[in-house]
């Protein structure tokens, strides 16, 4: 089970949810706008990865589950989280409309990162010119059904890429990792192994 805890950025507390602490390499989850890092704990990935090896950290951005609302401007709350972790060059998974808080930051410091799961996340258009040519590893996953973030933009994201993978679920929704939890945690696995 991962452990509570919460981390001071800005005079507000973040809460997050942690499995593997003590694990050399980080994977920072965020999560989408009616979601929370209680998500990520439900559906064993934090335990799953924990096992492989990282040190998995689920967060609630400010003003969503257990984090108390910010003044904090989107672009600086994921550089403020990972400086309070101390955690050196992390992997981020942004989902949904985390992707807004995610994808301004990757674009302009790359090598603050080790790679970037986008599982359709929001922000493609808005930050596909700034991210062109970047050659942090992505994974971009998608359900080939999703009614909120189109398709399409995981093919505008990986077009930008030098190092990018798409994966497409069948009969996956927005989000796809709570109707295909087993087919998404096989490709983040394996996706996380190879780096």
């Amino acid at each position: 089970m991962p452990n509570h805890q919460t981390i001071r950025i800005q005079e507000t507390d973040i809460f997050l949810r942690r499995s593997g602490e003590g694990n050399k390499q980080s994977v920072i989850f965020l999560h989408g706008m009616r979601f929370s890092s209680l998500n990520w704990e439900e559906l064993g990935t934090l335990d799953l990865l924990a096992d492989k090896g990282f040190d998995a950290i689920a967060v609630d951005l400010p003003g969503y589950g257990e984090s108390p609302a910010a003044d904090i401007e989107k672009e600086q709350v994921l550089p403020l989280i990972i400086e309070a972790l101390g955690a050196t060059a992390p992997i981020i998974v942004a989902p949904s409309f985390s992707g807004e808080y995610a994808l301004p930051v990757i674009s302009e410091h790359p090598s603050d990162f080790t790679a970037v799961v986008a599982p359709a996340p929001l922000g493609i258009p808005e930050n596909a010119g700034a991210l062109k040519g970047t050659s942090l590893p992505f994974l971009i996953i998608w359900g080939d059904n999703d009614p909120i973030v189109p398709v399409e933009n995981a093919h505008i994201l990986d077009s930008v890429l030098a190092d990018s993978e798409v994966v497409i679920l069948p009969e996956g929704g927005h989000p796809t990792y709570l109707n295909q939890t087993e087919t998404f945690h096989r490709h983040l696995v394996r996706f996380l192994e190879k780096l």
